[in-house]
């Protein structure tokens, strides 16, 4: 077996974990909003917020695991730490 590449290892893990936190506190950022609004009928447009709120913490996953990417390649470069 060969060793692990580090520069690929950890950009995944760093998404993985960044979008659990983030849809964590976007969840509880649901609850509380939902328990405001009560029966004034205004889940339909919490519904659209959330999905969209929850395609954002997508992409900002995506952008930080890219920028751990980016920093580990140039640090493991050409497999030498």
């Amino acid at each position: 077996m060969g060793r692990v590449n580090w520069a690929k290892v950890i950009p995944t893990c760093v998404f993985f974990f960044v979008l659990w936190l983030l849809q964590g506190q976007l969840s509880t950022l649901y609850e509380a909003v939902e328990a405001a609004c009560g029966d004034s009928g205004c889940g339909e447009k919490i519904a659209v917020a959330y999905q969209l709120l929850s395609l954002s913490t997508l992409a900002s996953a995506g952008g930080i695991a890219w920028a751990s990417w980016r920093f580990n390649t140039a640090f493991h470069k050409d497999g030498k730490a």
